[in-house]
């Protein structure tokens, strides 16, 4: 939610604003044929317009780090060090990770101060994904409308059984009752 609303309209406005020849030739191309990255080896086109996005990465990063505030600089690195443990899963429950980084006093003080965010990975019983998931994922969508909660799926990207909610603690809450619900039922 936090990326939507925060980073991705900068990030957006960023690359939009940087022109070049071979972005407006891959653009035209990606067009024509949306498999146009698939291909295999690339061409020297292909090549040099990879390598150029990458030579604004740091551009659009320092444009992105001067427009955030500090209350955005600390969701940003909340959200990041909780999304990074959503695929690391191990035994001993993060105690080998960096804590995640505390808010600011001055956010805290603040009459509209932000709710802690947490992680909350829950354990799906085998062959219950589909009844979380749904028909075309429709259960999914509407636990995710519900909730102002991110809500990952493991998957092809991590543990098949589990799903990952990361947002407010009351907003993660609710999802997991809707979650034990939805089991439940079966």
């Amino acid at each position: 939610m936090f990326y939507r609303n925060a980073i991705r309209p900068i990030l957006l406005y960023e690359l939009e604003g940087i022109s070049y020849v071979e972005k407006k030739e891959v653009r035209t191309l990606l067009r024509e044929d949306p498999n146009f990255w698939k291909y295999r080896p690339f061409s020297a086109l292909m090549v040099r317009a990879a390598a150029d996005d990458v030579r604004f990465l740091p551009y659009i990063y320092h444009n992105i780090m001067e427009q955030l505030n500090e209350k955005s600089l600390w969701q940003l690195a909340v959200r990041g060090a909780l999304f990074s443990r959503c695929f690391c899963i191990d035994n001993n429950e993060y105690k080998d990770w960096p804590s995640v980084p505390s808010m600011p006093a001055n956010l805290i003080e603040g009459e509209n101060a932000p709710e802690e965010e947490i992680l909350s990975v829950f354990d799906v019983p085998s062959r219950c994904m589909g009844y979380v998931i749904g028909r075309n994922g429709s259960s999914i969508l509407s636990i995710k409308e519900s909730c102002d909660a991110a809500i990952l799926i493991g998957g092809t990207k991590g543990p098949p059984d589990k799903v990952f909610i990361v947002g407010p603690v009351k907003q993660v809450r609710k999802a997991e009752a809707i979650l034990r619900g939805r089991i439940n039922k079966f």
